[in-house]
Formats: C-alpha cells, structure tokens, sequence
C-alpha cells in the first residue's frame, strides 16, 4: 500500500479532498493550467486521459456550460472529487484503456486532454501511448492539449520523489517539452504545436497544444 492509499484510508472523504488540494498546491495551479487551455465551443467533446479525482474538471465545466467530457482512466477510482454539478455532465471510464475506447466508442473528441499522464508512461510504452490515440481519432481532426513538468527544476524533483514514494509509482520518468514535441510529431508528423503561458506562470508546468489534422489520423 502507497502513502497515498494509506492517506485516503485515514483521512477519509470527508477530510482527504482538502488534504489533496494541499498537496496538489506544492506542484501545480490546476486554475492557472485551465486559464491555458484552448476556448471550447459549445457542443464541443472533451476526451480527458487519465483523468484521476478529476478537480481541473470541475474548473472546466463551469465556465463552458455547452461541453461534454469523457473521462477515462486505468484505474479502477475516477473522478472522486467530481463536485454533483460536474458529475451530471461527465462520463467515466474507469479501468479503461485508450485502446478500449477506440475499440467500444465511436464519439470523436473536439479536445484531448492529456494532464501530467505521459510521464506516468513507462518510455518503452510511450509510442505505443500515442499509436492507440491515434486509432481513437480514428482519421478526425482534434485538438491535442498535453500539460507536464519540465525536468531540472526543484518542483519537477519534488514531484518526481513525491510519485515515486507517496503515489508509489516507481517507474514514473519526467519528460521534456522537447520529448514530447518529437513523441507527438513521431506519431502524428504534420502537427502544428505551439506553446502556452503555463511555464513562464507556474514553471516547471508547461502545457502544448498540437493541432492534428484528419490525415494524421489515417
């Protein structure tokens, strides 16, 4: 059992969301990451891999009441902290793959979101990550947001240590905003990329917005 999971049983559900917000506060501004993210249309689908508790979620929804979301996750627990107004309008997906979805689901997403998830991938296995996106686009054009943390700094070591031995994830490897530019552009070569905010207010954060076009996809 992590120190994560011993947290949560202690703590409670009254008392662990209040914890995490804290713990969460060390390493990211979840409001200054939704402040980077690309306008959604009204109408527009919101496919978030590896959601997790689903907090930036309940920052999303409120302020683009026309969006659906889609959460899917390899974990059994998702979207624990889902307030009841961001429930009504969330999907979840727990212990689910990108490959099942593409596999089950026929809804094309407007956006994907891909929150601090890649450096959870093992890197023998982040190609593959991006191959079985791309067979959930299924040849449609998308948005692709993917938020991160640049490596060398005294935060991304402190994530680092704190998802190695409080997460309990021991093969956790942090990736560059370089890595994952080539990552993406390796699997979907005519993507345009482009830079957000997020590293100059709340560095090491970084969030990159690729957009793919239906001819990657194929």
């Amino acid at each position: 059992m992590s120190i994560g999971t011993l947290a949560r049983a202690v703590l409670g559900q009254k008392w662990f969301p209040l914890f995490g917000g804290w713990y969460r506060a060390v390493f990211v501004d979840l409001k200054k990451v939704v402040d980077c993210l690309p306008p959604l249309p009204a109408g527009s689908h919101v496919l978030d891999v590896g959601g997790g508790d689903g907090e930036m979620i309940n920052m999303i929804l409120p302020r683009y009441p026309g969006v659906e979301i889609t959460m899917l996750d390899l974990s059994p627990r998702l979207g624990s902290l889902l307030s009841p107004e961001s429930r009504k309008r969330v999907r979840l997906l727990a212990s689910t793959s990108l490959r099942d979805y593409a596999q089950t689901e026929h809804r094309f997403p407007d956006l994907v979101l891909v929150s601090d998830v890649i450096h959870h991938v093992p890197v023998e296995d982040r190609c593959a990550f991006l191959s079985d996106l791309r067979l959930v686009l299924g040849g449609h054009a998308t948005t692709l947001v993917v938020k991160d943390l640049e490596p060398g700094h005294f935060r991304s070591i402190l994530s680092l240590l704190a998802d190695r031995y409080i997460s309990g994830d021991r093969k956790v490897s942090l990736v560059s905003r370089d890595s994952v530019t080539a990552l993406v552009k390796a699997t979907f070569p005519s993507a345009e990329v482009r830079s957000t905010k997020l590293f100059d207010i709340d560095r090491p954060n970084y969030a990159l917005v690729f957009t793919i076009d239906g001819l990657n996809c194929r």
